[in-house]
């Protein structure tokens, strides 16, 4: 049986890593003041970090959405795979919880 990654993007892990381990990156929406992003795919931890050095300001997020999270175990799993999946710590997003409903699912 084989075991299949998923993680929130703030793993930040490397395009190398994601690619060696078949990570599944699952993105936070990233607002830098009206406008949002998908971290990972529309804009890249460096920009974000221009953009809250210049704006003196610190970005927001929004968790991911579930039915995303959802799709994406039911891609994973529908070979029989496990899955281990990983977010940012709880005290910072509700990622993880999504992720647990999105596997009650």
């Amino acid at each position: 049986m084989s075991v299949k990654i998923i993680s929130d993007s703030t793993c930040d892990l490397s395009e190398e890593l994601i690619k060696m381990y078949d990570v599944k990156i699952l993105p936070l929406h990233v607002m830098l003041g009206a406008d949002e992003y998908e971290d990972g795919v529309n804009i890249t931890p460096d920009e974000i970090y221009r953009w809250s050095d210049a704006n003196k300001a610190t970005p927001k997020t929004s968790a991911l959405s579930i039915t995303d999270a959802m799709e994406m175990m039911h891609e994973c799993g529908d070979d029989g795979s496990e899955m281990v999946c990983f977010s940012i710590s709880e005290q910072m997003s509700t990622s993880g919880n999504v992720l647990r409903m999105a596997a009650a699912e």
